[in-house]
Formats: C-alpha cells, sequence, structure tokens
C-alpha cells in the first residue's frame, strides 16, 4: 500500500511545555488509524502539525511523498514556503471538535464556499457536490439553514461534509464527538463509519473506545507526548500487557 504520511522524530514545545517529544509515524493509503490516550498526551496537537496548523519544532513530516517539513542537520524542522505547503495541505481534510462553520453562511454556502475560492470550481459544479454529500450525511433538507438551527450533530456532519468538498486524500478527525451531546453521537459515528467502508484514510483522534476498536486498521496509544503502543485493535484492547495502557482502559471501559 502506498504511503500516505510519514512523520519522523517530530517535536513541538508551548513555551516550556514539551507536547511532542520525538513522534515517529507512518500512514498509508486506505488505512484508518485511531489515536486514543488521556487527555494532554499531544494527540490533538499532533494532528495540527499534519495539516500546518501547528508548526513543529523539530523532524521531518511529508505527505503523499512531499515534505512538508525535513529536519535539518541540527533536527530543527524546516518548511517550505507557505505556498507549497498550504497547495499540501489541500488534499488534507479536517474536522474539528467544535465544528468550525461559518455561522454567517447557510449550510450549502459552507460546503461550497472552499471549493469555489481555494479550487476555482464553477459555482453549479460546487453545488452539486455539495448536495451529494449532504445526501450522504443525510442532511439534504437543511441546505438553506444556518448552523445556529443546527442541533450540535448536524452542524458537525456538516463540518465533515465541507471537508470532503475538497475531495481530500485523508480525512483527520480531531475529538469528533466530544462537544456533542450522548444521544447525537451515534449520527456522526455512522457517518464516518460510512467513510470506513469506503475506504477513505482517516486518522481519528477519539475517546470512544468501543468505536475505535469496531472501525480501526490500527490504534496507536499516546501518553505524555510519545506513541507508547501501536498495533491492531485487538493488540491494544485485549492483549496489551503495558501498565499504562490497561490502567487507562480499565478507567474507562
Amino acid at each position: 500500500m502506498e504511503e500516505i504520511i510519514r512523520v519522523e522524530n517530530l517535536h513541538k514545545s508551548f513555551r516550556s511545555l514539551h507536547v511532542l517529544k520525538g513522534i515517529n509515524l507512518t500512514v498509508k493509503k486506505g488505512e484508518i488509524v485511531s489515536i486514543i490516550g488521556p487527555s494532554g498526551s499531544g494527540k490533538s496537537t499532533l494532528l495540527r502539525c499534519l495539516n500546518h496548523l501547528e508548526v513543529a519544532d523539530k523532524g521531518s513530516i511529508s505527505f503523499e511523498g512531499k515534505y512538508i517539513a525535513k529536519a535539518d542537520s541540527s533536527g530543527k524542522a524546516v518548511y517550505k514556503s507557505n505556498k507549497e505547503v498550504l497547495a499540501i495541505c489541500r488534499n488534507i481534510g479536517m474536522v474539528f471538535q467544535n465544528f468550525n462553520l461559518f455561522p454567517h453562511k447557510s449550510v450549502l454556502e459552507n460546503i461550497i464556499e472552499a471549493p469555489i475560492m481555494v479550487k476555482g470550481k464553477p459555482r453549479s459544479e460546487a453545488e452539486e457536490k455539495a448536495m451529494e454529500l449532504l445526501a450522504k450525511v443525510g442532511l439534504t433538507e437543511k441546505r438553506d439553514a444556518y448552523p445556529n438551527q443546527l442541533s450540535g450533530g448536524q452542524k458537525q456532519r456538516v463540518a465533515i461534509a465541507r471537508a470532503l468538498a475538497m475531495e481530500p486524500d485523508i480525512m483527520l478527525f480531531d475529538e469528533p464527538t466530544s462537544a456533542l451531546d450522548p444521544e447525537l453521537i451515534g449520527e456522526v459515528l455512522q457517518v464516518i463509519k460510512k467513510l470506513a467502508e469506503e475506504r477513505m484514510t482517516m486518522i481519528i483522534v477519539t475517546h470512544e473506545m468501543n468505536f475505535a476498536r469496531e472501525i480501526s486498521d490500527r490504534v496507536i496509544f499516546m501518553d505524555d507526548g510519545q506513541i507508547l503502543a501501536d498495533g491492531t485493535p485487538d493488540d491494544i484492547f485485549v492483549h496489551t500487557e503495558h501498565p499504562r495502557i490497561k490502567a487507562f482502559l480499565n478507567k474507562i471501559l
């Protein structure tokens, strides 16, 4: 399988707080990788480094064989020009915990904005694609609604449709259900499951352990800025002998 993301010795600090401490990770095309672990372990920071929402201090990140950042002789992460990085990152879709929809734009306008502005698609083509995606996430009838008229689950499904409208090669999900009421979580997970069935490459940071176990090809456990384990769902949830992972799972399962 073709490699889509490679991360080598990635470090990131916020002032004196060392958040990522030498992360190594590869993801292949069509793989579904869930990242689990306690809050504050660096999971979201890792995702944000992958699509350039955060700038790493050390290490290398490449996407589909192209470097976004490459370590120099001292290990420092040296980034390509902003223009080159943006061009590469256009192929990386991201869904946030808090939806990040434009409040003053309708559902349809939220979805067509980037394909028109960034990719230069004709409006008619962008609208046609948007309606296909709204059908996919079960929200065709909400095309003219505004975000404040939607439930949290509906907002998140629109956010997924918006990310998919850019036709990304990989989707990053940063705790996509953590801001939702319990009864709305299922409708968002259902959409992600559908993408999994289509073998969309995905990295999902999640606290939904049963979901991670069911959907993932690989599960990564992070703690204190490091990857402690990377294996199949059974390796992590059933057979792990790692005391830190066992303690974590015992608390939440």
